[in-house]
């Protein structure tokens, strides 16, 4: 990378990403309020304040404020981050822009995972099915990279894509057989496509602290990332030691990833929109990206879960919030795909 280049890249960091950030951020706190407002029971301003400041647990509506609509507002604003991050590092630590949690299977095998501990333990608590994700994550990476790494030719962005969706498919086909055999598919159809919906204060004593944890942890290796992402050559001149980033990198990840699956159950497509936009809007230094990809993951699981209730509310019939996330990824992940760069220039973001 030429001096020009670098300086361009470090140049687009300050205000610019500091003013997307805050607009991120406010969009993203004013979404989660109105989330209070949506949903099958119409509640009112005052008795959403009162719920709030004078909550009493006799009251029905009360009781939905809080218990039900706050909890899912938090955990939005969680996974959306959480999953905005992970794309992003992913994408920066293996310059491939297709990488994003769902799409590279972490998600499946994290779903996996928590399948799998259901079966062999009922019993097993949001600490060991959290613990299931994490590990479920970690193993269908490692399947991933090394399927696609089998090949003469080496692994490019497109056959790193293609590898995570299949191992994904597989993922769900071996979900889909066991729930069969031990007749619990309703409930797992349940959890798959829940989202946030249900999602309750215990829950988030569990995963916020390994997600916030995994926020400031991303935040805190944002500098070198940035160094990696401009080249090992350029890093190594740099004093970065490339290995020990990469693995806390990847630890950052599997973290995030997997606690966000053991909260909402597996969501597609954030992971890969959010860095997209993060990078269209404060340029490519990834001090700037990263944070920015966490507050774009936030805002947009927010936005496509309140679209997913606004659909439901009429109809009578549950949108699982995976169902927008798709239909915004899926033409943008087709894109992508197609886009000459990609197949050309091996990924080069």
């Amino acid at each position: 990378m030429s001096a020009n280049d670098l300086a361009s890249r470090r140049g687009r960091f300050g205000f610019g990403a500091q003013r997307v950030l805050l607009t991120a951020a406010l969009i993203s706190i004013v979404a989660a309020i109105g989330s209070l407002f949506v949903g099958d029971l119409s509640l009112g301003r005052a008795t959403i304040a009162d719920a709030l400041f004078h909550h009493d647990d006799r009251l029905a509506a009360h009781v939905v404020v809080l218990d039900w609509r706050l909890p899912r507002a938090v955990a939005d604003l969680l996974v959306g981050s959480a999953l905005g991050m992970a794309g992003a590092i992913m994408q920066a630590t293996t310059r491939n822009p297709l990488a994003s949690p769902s799409i590279m299977g972490l998600s499946a095998g994290a779903s996996l995972a928590s399948l799998l501990l259901t079966v062999a333990c009922p019993t097993a608590g949001r600490f060991e099915l959290l613990v299931a994700s994490v590990a479920g994550a970690a193993g269908a990476a490692v399947l991933v990279y090394t399927l696609a790494s089998m090949s003469r030719t080496g692994v490019t962005p497109i056959r790193l894509a293609l590898t995570g969706v299949a191992v994904s498919s597989i993922g769900a086909a071996i979900g889909n057989g066991i729930t069969i055999y031990y007749n619990i598919g309703q409930d797992m159809l349940l959890w798959f496509a829940r989202g946030s919906e249900g999602v309750q204060w215990p829950d988030l004593l569990v995963a916020a602290p390994l997600i916030l944890a995994g926020l400031f942890a991303g935040v805190a290796l944002a500098p070198s990332i940035n160094a990696l992402g401009l080249g090992e050559q350029v890093a190594v001149g740099l004093g970065l030691s490339i290995g020990t980033t990469r693995f806390l990198a990847s630890g950052v990840v599997l973290l995030l990833a997997g606690a966000a699956v053991a909260l909402t159950g597996p969501i597609g497509f954030i992971g890969l929109l959010a860095p997209h936009l993060a990078r269209g809007l404060v340029g490519l230094d990834y001090r700037a990206v990263i944070p920015n990809a966490a507050l774009v993951g936030a805002m947009l699981l927010m936005l496509a879960d309140i679209g997913a209730r606004l659909a439901t509310t009429p109809y009578k019939a549950p949108v699982p919030v995976g169902v927008v996330t798709a239909l915004l990824g899926v033409p943008f992940f087709l894109y992508l795909a197609n886009r000459r760069s990609v197949r050309s220039q091996g990924g080069r973001l």
